[in-house]
């Protein structure tokens, strides 16, 4: 393991981090192929843009704009943000008390350096003069009232990050000394800008008196300001001329002077504005167009796997008996639909019998053209000390054994069972072609498409047999286990995004067991006997671990790709 020493500040290296991350909540952060660059230095609070052309006086200036592929941003408080484009988003507008550098390693952002005393006491140096959106200032005490804020939150996802905290205290302007109930490896990793949430800054004071607005339009204290947004339509940001960040040679960032983020929910839409000129970046273009766009000439594309999975998420109980289904976010009230009605996916063979259907080799070639890994297991890639590509057990594809699993579970008919699957448009490709293999074992499926924000809620009203799930940004087993998984409990995180209404008391034991070591080796022991459970129950049926393709013009360079992020501090417009 490693000592006191090896957390402090100004920069914890790649093997200590990966060490720290693994242990708690962000392991193995993803990479990105091509010449993506990453915000991040190895000073306190710089941000490094080592791909990028030099530039005379600190700022290239410039303006571009940024396709997001999403038809709406539900949420900009870091408190509540956990879907990946938002996480991204966020990212821009924010900072936090560290954050990930360029080569996976944990560096400042808004502190300069930092110390244990003590394995359960972090002392911050921050750095002096840095301000928020609206001038006031980022100091000792307004980290302390960010961080006292998501305490108080029972229903914020991020809860769990700071439940060990036993007290915040600013010593002085610069000075910030964070006391932990009890030692908690991973609690630096939890405190990083973007991946972590829980270090994520907010203006504490302006998000309690308006919390829709702040939502809406926050006061944040990044390498941007947004400035101006249309639901569904566009968010403008603006430079921030007083943003502490200093790239490696001492130049001030931003380089760029705006960025538009235009919300392109289409794909089609989105290539078809990257392939004319509309847009300058698009933080994921359709896979079926990234080997057009790489031979163009005049576009350049990044393929990273930021800690994603695809999986199907069969209906496990019917909401109206689960007692505790209020619990989780966004739950409505339980639905009656399948009172007196037939529930297929109760039946643990007809859930194992969906995962052996499906040919993940033949889904990557039809469905993501290549850019994806087969998913054959709860554990992505970037969780290296979990992944394996062949893991045993496993889900793997076995039509004969599916429809033997249908035979004993007594459906026979032609078809067997008719089943509606939800997704959102980016799904469809996919939805088409699980539909067709499902129907190899005589499973009739009803595609259920809807835009991204109706998803969440026919999501959540648990009407649907099948949902096309996935996760993003999740680069430890504790985040996509823990609030995608575990039972729902009446305040906390856990359970907080149960898609399929899954639980199994051995399973919440593994996991509350993960929570609390921070050893890896333990940890791995725990996730292993975790997996075993996931894979009997078959709680969700895996499909793909997908690599994204973003794409930018030639002439934009040093945007940061790191954990599937879009940072634009050191973005650089020839």
């Amino acid at each position: 393991m490693f000592d006191d020493a090896d957390l402090e500040g100004p920069r914890i290296d790649r093997r200590t981090a990966t060490k720290l991350l693994a242990a708690g909540g962000l392991s193995s952060l993803a990479g990105c192929s091509g010449g993506g660059d990453s915000d991040g230095s190895d000073s306190g609070g710089g941000d490094s843009d080592a791909g990028s052309t030099e530039s005379d006086g600190g700022s290239s200036g410039g303006s571009i704009s940024a396709g997001w592929n999403i038809d709406e941003i539900e949420y900009l408080d870091p408190h509540y943000v956990d879907k990946g484009q938002e996480i991204s988003l966020h990212s821009n507008i924010y900072s936090g008390l560290v954050k990930i550098g360029p080569d996976g390693g944990i560096v400042g952002d808004l502190a300069a350096d930092w110390s244990l005393p003590d394995s359960s006491t972090y002392v911050f140096d921050l750095h002096e003069g840095a301000t928020f959106h609206n001038g006031d200032p980022l100091d000792a005490e307004a980290v302390k009232a960010s961080m006292e804020r998501l305490m108080s939150l029972d229903d914020s996802p991020h809860l769990g990050k700071v439940q060990s905290v036993e007290s915040v205290e600013a010593v002085d302007e610069t000075t910030l000394r964070i006391s932990l109930e009890e030692t908690v490896g991973p609690f630096i990793s939890f405190m990083t800008r973007g991946p972590g949430r829980a270090g994520t800054i907010v203006h504490a004071e302006e998000a309690e008196a308006n919390p829709d607005e702040y939502n809406r339009m926050p006061v944040g204290s990044g390498a941007f300001e947004l400035v101006e947004r249309e639901s569904g339509e566009y968010l403008q940001l603006e430079a921030y001329d007083d943003y502490f960040g200093t790239d490696d040679d001492g130049n001030a960032l931003p380089h760029l002077d705006s960025v538009r983020v235009d919300l392109i929910p289409e794909p089609s839409t989105m290539w078809t504005a990257m392939q004319g000129g509309e847009i300058h970046y698009s933080n994921n273009i359709p896979a079926e167009n990234a080997g057009q766009a790489e031979s163009m000439g005049t576009l350049d594309v990044v393929g990273a796997n930021p800690g994603a999975w695809f999986c199907i998420a069969p209906l496990c109980n019917d909401p109206a008996e689960v007692e505790w289904q209020q619990y989780a976010s966004g739950a409505g009230e339980p639905t009656d639909k399948w009172e007196g009605e037939d529930l297929p996916t109760t039946d643990v063979r007809v859930r194992r019998a969906i995962s052996m259907a499906i040919d993940r080799e033949a889904l990557i070639e039809r469905a993501h053209f290549g850019y994806a890994e087969p998913a054959h297991s709860v554990f992505n890639p970037s969780i290296a000390w979990l992944y394996e590509e062949e893991p045993d057990p496993g889900q793997y594809y076995d039509p004969e054994a599916a429809q033997e699993l249908l035979d004993e579970a007594g459906y026979t008919g032609e078809p067997r069972m008719s089943l509606s699957l939800l997704g959102a448009p980016t799904d469809e490709r996919r939805m088409t072609v699980v539909q067709e293999m499902l129907a190899q074992v005589g499973i009739e499926v009803e595609l259920n498409v809807q835009q991204e924000s109706a998803y969440w809620d026919n999501l959540y009203r648990y009407e649907n047999e099948l949902v096309m799930y996935d996760g993003y940004v999740d680069i430890d087993p504790w985040m996509t286990m823990w609030k995608q998984l575990k039972t729902p409990v009446e305040s906390g995180s856990a359970g907080a995004w149960q898609a399929n209404l899954y639980n199994n008391p051995d399973f919440d034991e593994l996991l509350e067991q993960d929570y609390a070591t921070a050893d890896p080796d333990q940890r791995a022991e725990i996730m292993r006997q975790a997996e075993e459970v996931f894979l009997e129950d078959a709680a969700w049926a895996m499909t793909t671990f997908p690599l994204v393709p973003k794409a930018s013009v030639s002439g934009l360079s040093g945007i940061g790709n790191q954990a599937g992020l879009s940072n634009f501090h050191a973005a650089q417009l020839e």
